[in-house]
């Protein structure tokens, strides 16, 4: 999660925020000291994620290293808004408030992942006599997967189907093809996952630009980021010679 500082927009200063997956009282290891200053951002009265560190920390590259970084790690990367960063403390609050939504969602997202796999494993489920070996669980998780997941996957897949494209790998080419349609058909036509995945194995030259923007705009969409699509349009257009 990152924030700009409100008197120099330029700096972007970032903390880290680990939703654990097993309850526990992060307080008692917090020396007494410090203790009562954290005490909102450790509560455990419902799924709490935890900022590592507890105040942000001014992050040298920027944004642009801040989102390669974040998408190398497949993390996602919350905008916090603008914060008086001279004042550390006054970042608490907004950190601990942040941290709470993103761990409900996270939370949201578990339960409904895990009761789609728990539907399908369950030995009493109906459905005409047919077993449920015929039912494709990862199918299932990208029904409730976020848009932002399943681009990142999108874009991984990418990076496999170009290596294989160079390697001539046939095999590993229809997979991997065969998997990128999987998620596109849980994606809105709006991001245009068709004519990415035509990109992503066309042999043209431009292939690889073109393959990258599709994807900056698919972000760019997630992120609700519509000011940038006019621009990406028209950069897809060229490169098709559209």
């Amino acid at each position: 999660m990152f924030f700009r500082d409100g008197d120099t927009p330029d700096e972007v200063w970032a903390t880290y925020l680990v939703v654990v997956p097993i309850k526990m009282d992060l307080g008692k290891y917090i020396p007494a000291a410090f203790a009562s200053q954290l005490a909102g951002q450790l509560s455990t009265a419902g799924p709490s994620a935890y900022p590592l560190p507890p105040v942000p920390e001014k992050f040298d590259g920027g944004l642009a290293a801040l989102e390669r970084l974040a998408e190398l790690r497949s993390d996602d990367l919350i905008d916090g808004g603008t914060l008086r960063m001279s004042d550390p403390l006054y970042a608490l609050q907004p950190v601990t408030d942040i941290g709470t939504q993103y761990a409900e969602r996270c939370t949201a997202y578990i339960t409904a992942a895990t009761e789609a796999v728990e539907s399908v494993e369950s030995p009493g489920q109906s459905g005409g006599g047919g077993s449920s070996g015929g039912v494709d669980v990862d199918d299932l998780l990208l029904q409730v997967m976020p848009d932002r997941e399943k681009i990142g996957r999108l874009a991984r897949l990418t990076g496999t189907l170009r290596y294989a494209l160079d390697g001539g790998d046939v095999r590993q080419i229809e997979e991997t093809v065969s998997e990128m349609q999987r998620v596109a058909r849980h994606l809105s036509d709006k991001f245009h996952p068709t004519e990415l995945i035509a990109a992503a194995q066309s042999p043209d030259p431009r292939a690889a630009q073109l393959t990258e923007v599709y994807l900056e705009r698919c972000y760019r969409l997630v992120d609700e980021d519509y000011a940038a699509l006019a621009e990406l349009d028209t950069r897809i257009n060229e490169l098709r010679g559209t």
